[in-house]
């Protein structure tokens, strides 16, 4: 009973929050210094835009901290562990989105804030990664700390890759972020609260209200690819089998991650800086022949297709084809949107 009282008492206050950001969000972002301007060049939004559309979630989820601190048994200690990484990955951002920090020194910083964390607790730590399906075992043995942070870096880049049209970053973490909650044993309260709003800021971003920018990116894919970790080996070492195995994970990040490592060798094989924003990646060519709306439909159904294919079916059988599936319609959408152009 107290807990549902605190959860009522969380959703007005994560409404308060919301909709104050919202309301304010150009006096805000103002004394933050951290509105989008176009260049007409990378960025091509009109009139500058506020980078505040993230704020209500690290204020969300410092309050969720705070409250773990006052309630016994209101989040466990990964989930704090989760929350305070979160917070220092949106600071990292956030310096980023006012002074923009050198890419190679950006990816750096988030790298070692996450062998850090990871270092502090074995339940975010890689050691096997198993595909049931193929039969194949990966042991990173002493390297399971580094593996980790190399893992959550790549899938927090990628995903800050990909924020580069409307409301899409935001919508795929939204999507991840339900498919954890469906699979989360204990279903936090939290993760309603908090997928309620995400599901409200794709419309907000889509309408131009906000942007995510680098700290909202970094911040909410840092919340999701530690769940992800945390869900897998919980699933792996049989204290939970019907949450996430490596199947599941690799075709949720599938399209942001092999678009991430296309763009990297196509750049290097160039002799173009491969961490350095540009214009190359599959959203780009989509939304350069189609609407805003009409882009997002398509990268996302093809996106999520396998993933929810996994969901329905829950059947090792078919989760080998769907890894193949994920990599066939990226070759596919990419050559269609390639060829349109």
């Amino acid at each position: 009973m107290f807990l549902q009282k605190l959860f009522i008492l969380n959703f007005f206050l994560c409404f308060v929050i919301y909709f104050i950001n919202l309301k304010y969000r150009y006096q805000i972002s103002k004394k933050l210094k951290i509105l989008d301007t176009p260049d007409n060049e990378r960025k091509l939004h009109k009139g500058s835009t506020p980078l505040n559309g993230a704020l209500w979630f690290v204020i969300a989820i410092l309050l969720f901290l705070i409250e773990s601190f006052l309630f016994e048994n209101f989040i466990n200690h990964q989930y704090r562990l989760i929350i305070i990484t979160t917070l220092l990955i949106y600071i990292v951002g956030f310096i980023d989105d006012r002074k923009s920090i050198n890419p190679n020194v950006r990816l750096f910083i988030y790298f070692f804030i996450f062998y850090l964390t990871v270092s502090l607790d074995k339940n975010f730590q890689l050691k096997l990664v198993y595909f049931e399906s193929l039969n194949l075992e990966i042991n990173t043995s002493i390297f399971a700390t580094f593996f980790s942070a190399f893992c959550l870096a790549a899938f927090v880049n990628s995903i800050n890759l990909v924020d580069g049209i409307n409301a899409l970053a935001n919508s795929i973490l939204t999507i991840i972020l339900f498919f954890i909650f469906f699979s989360y044993e204990q279903k936090y309260f939290l993760l309603i609260i908090l997928l309620f709003f995400l599901t409200l800021n794709s419309f907000m971003i889509y309408k131009q209200k906000f942007f995510l920018g680098d700290s909202g990116a970094l911040a909410i894919s840092t919340f999701a690819g530690m769940h992800l970790i945390y869900l897998y080996n919980l699933q792996y070492k049989g204290i939970n089998n019907n949450l996430l195995s490596s199947e599941d994970i690799f075709v949720l990040m599938a399209f942001p991650g092999l678009d991430m490592i296309r763009v990297f060798f196509e750049r290097l094989i160039n002799g173009k800086n491969p961490f350095k924003p540009s214009r190359e990646h599959l959203h780009h060519f989509l939304i350069k022949k189609h609407s805003l709306l009409l882009t997002l439909i398509i990268y996302i159904s093809f996106a999520f297709t396998p993933a929810m294919s996994n969901f329905i079916f829950q059947d090792f059988y078919y989760t080998s084809y769907n890894l193949i599936a994920c990599i066939i319609l990226y070759i596919v959408l990419l050559k269609y949107s390639r060829n349109k152009i």
